[in-house]
């Protein structure tokens, strides 16, 4: 029986990890945590899970393909309890708000009433949304809706040239400007918030209500159950390669693994920096570190009472303008999470802020000069915010408890993040198409499987790049 070794327990290793096994390959799996699921992740903090991962899935339509993709690994099935509210998100400013419904003709008829002047823009927007809240219907998640137009997706010319910050400009109202760069960053593709949106809007953007943790679990207990053997506490060290193939990798400078077939699922930079030469790095990969911007983030958890909690799911609102790492924010994402815990009196909210290379230099810095220093800017900051909260929300004064704060430097530390991102490289209106090979020229036996190689990231690019990455051996 050939085997295969795997670098990484995250969806794309455990996903590939099963295919392989119903292609009757022995596999082991090495992970550097003591967790499966990568990202995909939670942990508990004062007796509360604090979820790491999941906005919403896509892949929740039970007829769409990603679905049978999800249900192939184990992760969900038409059995499992999925949660989706009445909007995707909320904008709040200077007292206006606006929701971007699952209901579109609710969605537009609110900013038509809120904007008559933006209403030829508006339903350019709520139409382009519907084509493609049409194509989640009747198809299912692939990079193939961003290389190439859909017939039906009358507006994909305009959009696809433009960033959310191109898109707000359109608009005149003050909220509806904030409204398209609230959510994702403003030189993202407008396609990027177009086709989140529909796949909300669709009903195929639900959320698992075990959380991150349990979902990526149920991948593993399923990968288990099949034969399949995961290390974990086991970080690569050095991999070998001898006459253009691995001969073998080295798992905690100790262990020595071999098998025919090698796939690596981690960060492709450190990869290219730590363990091979940054020589064999592709060309349009290495310009694609250099030039590209790069995703993390900064969360702070809080536990609140949900008789006093005004939230049901994602807020944003106006702040003061603050220095908040490297650069001066004046918004703020809040989202809540009680459909996590349906059996007990108290919940959590969680901000959300967008990270740069700058914001994570920041940290790095703060940690490596003086942890205890870092440690405290990351409480500063999240007290800090929390009195924004509750000056927007009197009711919460006093109400908010502060769980847990973590920073890119978090993700870079689990995950050796380049930068702290985990979801690759921004999707830009000038982002070029080209995807990365999962074949290495300098070793014929080793796959490269991360979301480095794809445009875009998230999960089912991940459990897709697990399926067809054993296709490809």
């Amino acid at each position: 029986m050939k085997k295969i070794v795997i670098i990484g327990g995250g969806i794309t290793g455990l996903s590939a990890g099963i295919f392989a096994l119903k292609k009757g390959y022995s596999v082991s799996i090495y992970e550097k945590n003591s967790f499966a699921g990568g990202c995909c992740s939670g942990w508990i903090k004062d007796g509360y899970y604090i979820d790491n991962c999941m906005h919403w899935l896509t892949g929740t339509n039970h007829t769409t393909n990603t679905f049978k993709l999800w249900k192939s690994v184990g992760a969900i099935s038409e059995t499992s309890n999925l949660y989706q509210s009445d909007y995707f998100y909320k904008s709040i400013y200077n007292k206006d708000e606006i929701c971007l419904y699952k209901d579109l003709e609710k969605t537009k008829d609110e900013m038509i009433k809120l904007s008559a002047i933006d209403k030829d823009e508006i339903v350019k927007f709520i139409n382009t949304v519907t084509s493609m809240k049409k194509f989640q219907q009747e198809e299912n998640f692939t990079t193939k809706i961003f290389n190439k137009p859909v017939s039906f997706l009358k507006a994909y010319f305009i959009y696809r040239h433009l960033s959310l910050k191109d898109l707000s400009d359109k608009f005149k109202h003050p909220l509806l400007k904030k409204v398209f760069t609230d959510f994702l960053p403003k030189d993202y593709n407008a396609l990027a918030l177009i086709y989140s949106y529909a796949t909300f809007a669709s009903g195929n953007g639900k959320v698992y209500t075990k959380g991150s943790k349990a979902f990526a679990n149920n991948i593993l207990d399923k990968y288990i159950k099949m034969g399949g053997f995961i290390h974990f506490n086991s970080e690569l060290t050095k991999i070998n390669i001898i006459d253009n193939k691995v001969a073998n990798v080295v798992i905690n400078d100790s262990e020595i693994a071999v098998a025919d077939e090698y796939i690596y699922t981690s960060d492709l930079y450190t990869l290219y920096n730590k363990f091979l030469d940054n020589e064999l790095m592709p060309k349009g990969l290495n310009e694609k570190f250099e030039n590209n911007t790069i995703y993390s983030s900064f969360h702070a958890a809080y536990l609140v009472d949900k008789k006093i909690n005004p939230f049901s799911d994602t807020v944003i609102i106006e702040i003061p303008k603050t220095q908040f790492a490297s650069r001066i924010i004046d918004r703020l994402m809040i989202k809540d999470y009680s459909y996590l815990y349906p059996d007990k009196s108290k919940t959590i909210l969680q901000i959300f802020i967008p990270q740069n290379k700058g914001d994570y230099e920041y940290w790095e810095n703060l940690s490596l000069s003086n942890n205890d220093l870092y440690e405290e800017k990351k409480v500063e900051f999240s007290n800090l915010f929390k009195t924004y909260i509750e000056e927007s929300f009197p009711k919460l004064k006093n109400n908010l408890k502060l769980l847990d704060s973590w920073t890119p430097i978090t993700y870079h530390n689990y995950y050796n993040s380049y930068y702290g991102s985990y979801m690759g490289f921004t999707f830009r209106k000038d982002s070029t198409f080209k995807e990365s090979s999962f074949k290495a020229k300098f070793a014929r036996n080793l796959r490269v499987a991360s979301y480095w190689n794809k445009i875009t990231g998230g999960l089912p690019v991940s459990v897709k790049m697990g399926r067809d990455v054993i296709k490809s051996i």
